[in-house]
């Protein structure tokens, strides 16, 4: 291998480390938003607003890391032939952090309100919300997997795209009862549509950043 292949495999191993160490923290992220939303399913307002300010940190720390990777992959060689891809996938999860801040914040707004959801929209919600972050989980396997067996990233992706399917089925459900529900209550049906198309726009961002994991893993093997 010449000078060129070994600083672009380098570069690899490095990058792959380094969507490592973003992911982990968007994971912990996401496991933090799952308490947030068990907290609201359980009329715990206070613990959802105290929720929000851990989120918010873990958020900057994750776009401190990926700032960081992306000046690394702009400085990386010239040789190597999936920085687009690397670039692709940290701009998918520079989205997805902001959205899940974002579903945070909204949940927050909902929680100082005090309001009282319909216990099936709750329920459904809920399980859309968890559906959608165990989905960042996945992405964190594949994440894990680009530098120790990028075949079973392929098996990964299917898995996201099959949920992803499923929670566009739970978003049009969700979305026409919430309509139905609060259509003369302008504050109850503004937040909870936000809410509900966030955390699509959510599934939607994980399967593009799975996407780019795909690629990466057909240029390895």
């Amino acid at each position: 291998m010449d000078n060129e292949g070994v600083q672009s495999s380098i570069a690899e191993m490095n990058l792959s480390e380094q969507l490592q160490k973003i992911l982990s923290v968007i994971d912990v992220e996401g496991k933090r938003l799952e308490e947030i939303i068990l907290s609201m399913n359980e009329g715990k307002f206070e613990l959802v607003k105290k929720g929000y300010e851990y989120v918010k940190q873990l958020k900057d720390e994750a776009q401190r890391l990926k700032e960081n990777t992306m000046e690394y992959v702009v400085r990386t060689s010239p040789a190597l032939l999936t920085k687009e891809l690397y670039m692709f996938s940290l701009s998918h999860l520079d989205r997805l952090i902001q959205l899940m801040d974002s579903i945070t914040y909204r949940l927050t707004i909902l929680a100082q309100s005090g309001l009282e959801l319909d216990s099936d929209i709750k329920s459904r919600i809920v399980e859309m919300t968890n559906k959608t972050l165990s989905m960042v989980g996945d992405l964190f396997m594949e994440a894990k997997l680009l530098s120790l067996n990028a075949r079973k990233i392929l098996e990964f992706h299917e898995v996201i795209n099959q949920k992803e399917d499923d929670i566009d089925q739970m978003y049009r459900s969700i979305t026409l009862e919430v309509i139905k529900k609060y259509s003369k209550d302008v504050f109850s049906l503004m937040i909870l549509k936000e809410i509900v198309d966030l955390v699509e726009d959510l599934a939607d961002v994980i399967r593009e950043a799975s996407h780019d994991f795909k690629y990466l893993a057909l240029y390895k093997i």
